[in-house]
């Protein structure tokens, strides 16, 4: 379900529809919106070389002239330290796609920001109110937080919203998938093959840490190293 949601919003005529992805830390929330762009390019629903710009919020959260000016970026003079015209990270993902990680860290009045892009397509930077600059921005949100934490005005203007699940709340053939496929990058990784017993394998399909996918993909990681060392 969640894939077909990806593919609906990403064919959706004619820039696609703005999406959030919710789920606990390291569930993949950040791997799934890269493979939503490669996606979009592979099916040529954006350019091959659309770009993909990443925003973690948290990095702002208390700060949010200074995210206006990275987000939006500004103009010459807007305010100290501003010696030129600068780009904002939006109108660096035009044509492709901007992903605000962490979205719930965003101040109820950088949401606000966002609106006019969201409802009318366009942006103004820092000290440039009077110019606007028309984009075509594909948005990707994700949050660890509930709903609760943004603004209802916010959350109407997302369409789709997909949900990852934790790894213990997965079928045990997509957490076999999964571990297999860790495996495997690790092999290609070191450029060696290894043999791993069914003992290991049960321990890993069981695993029930915090950090998710995250957490397991460490521990194959450390265990590969042991292995090769």
């Amino acid at each position: 379900q969640v894939i077909e949601k990806c593919k609906a919003a990403v064919n959706y005529p004619v820039n696609g529809l703005t999406m959030i992805i919710c789920g606990a830390s390291g569930v993949g929330k950040s791997y799934l919106a890269s493979l939503i762009h490669q996606y979009a390019v592979e099916s040529g629903a954006v350019e091959k070389n659309a770009p993909f710009v990443v925003l973690n919020c948290a990095d702002y959260a208390n700060n949010k002239e200074l995210l206006s000016s990275v987000l939006f970026g500004y103009k010459k003079g807007a305010f100290t330290g501003a010696n030129k015209d600068t780009k904002g990270l939006i109108e660096e993902a035009d044509k492709g796609y901007l992903f605000l990680d962490e979205v719930h860290r965003l101040s109820p009045e950088g949401q606000e920001k966002l609106f006019r892009y969201m409802d009318k397509g366009i942006i103004s930077r820092m000290g440039d109110s009077g110019q606007n600059c028309e984009l075509n921005v594909r948005l990707i949100f994700a949050t660890t937080e509930g709903r609760e934490t943004m603004l209802d005005t916010f959350l109407r203007r997302i369409p789709v919203d997909v949900v990852l699940p934790d790894f213990q709340e997965r079928t045990l053939e997509e957490k076999y998938e999964l571990i297999l496929f860790l495996i495997h990058q690790e092999s290609k990784t070191m450029n060696t093959t290894f043999q791993v017993s069914s003992n290991v394998i049960n321990r890993l399909l069981t695993f029930q840490g915090k950090g998710n996918i995250g957490t397991l993909k460490n521990i194959i990681r450390l265990s590969c190293a042991k292995a090769y060392n």
